[in-house]
């Protein structure tokens, strides 16, 4: 809404008098000013961009406050800053509308963790293991493992188990670090035959000199 729009309007036996025009512009700015904050209650209440208070009134619609029930580890402030309170916030919704099934469970999960990939095992027992692959840091595991992100029906029980990938393709390396001096004895067999992989690589560091002694012919028999 702009008011210039109304104002061109007015008649040409009204438009040539400053009072009247000055009236209506202070009314209609009014008017304008109520309108554009009702316009904005959908943009600023919106769970991606609210901030402060109106996460807070999110909170209270959804049901979940900024204030955690437990005391997280490493001293970690319990009440949540936005970011983290967001994330709360958005799993929250998602248990809310969840249908019970496994597989709604990974779609959740897929809308809050774009980083984190997530396992579920049913254990026919009322229980089920939810695995965490990826990096998880030590707020998101205390959420994760009070029941704050993933959803489960009422009376099961989950076991959060954390788990790492880590995938040596043909390009990936390793890289040893050590502060202590080692002397290694190997003896050789020139009738061994050590095969390098392409593109396989190892970086040893040493802070200070190691000493490699070999026995035997070691000119022949590299590939």
């Amino acid at each position: 809404m702009a008011i210039n729009n109304y104002l061109d309007n007015i008649t040409s036996q009204h438009r040539d008098k400053p009072k009247f025009i000055s009236w209506l512009s202070k009314n209609l700015t009014i008017v304008d000013h109520a309108y554009m904050s009702i316009k904005s209650i959908d943009i600023n209440f919106d769970i991606d961009n609210a901030i402060g208070k109106q996460l807070d009134t999110l909170g209270t619609v959804i049901g979940r406050k900024r204030v955690l029930t437990f005391q997280p580890l490493n001293n970690h402030n319990p009440v949540l800053d936005d970011e983290t309170y967001r994330l709360v916030l958005k799993a929250k919704v998602a248990m809310n509308m969840w249908d019970g099934t496994i597989p709604q469970i990974y779609e959740i999960w897929s809308n809050i963790f774009k980083d984190i990939g997530l396992q579920i095992q049913d254990n026919q027992d009322m229980s089920f293991n939810a695995y965490i692959t990826g990096y998880v840091n030590q707020i998101r595991t205390d959420l994760i493992q009070h029941g704050y992100i993933v959803p489960k029906p009422e009376g099961v029980r989950v076991n959060y188990i954390g788990k790492s990938i880590i995938d040596f393709t043909s390009y990936s390396g390793m890289l040893v670090a050590t502060a202590k001096q080692e002397v290694i004895n190997m003896s050789y067999d020139p009738k061994e035959t050590i095969k390098f992989e392409q593109y396989q690589w190892m970086i040893v560091q040493e802070r200070n000199k190691s000493t490699i002694k070999m026995e035997g012919d070691y000119n022949n028999g590299i590939v």
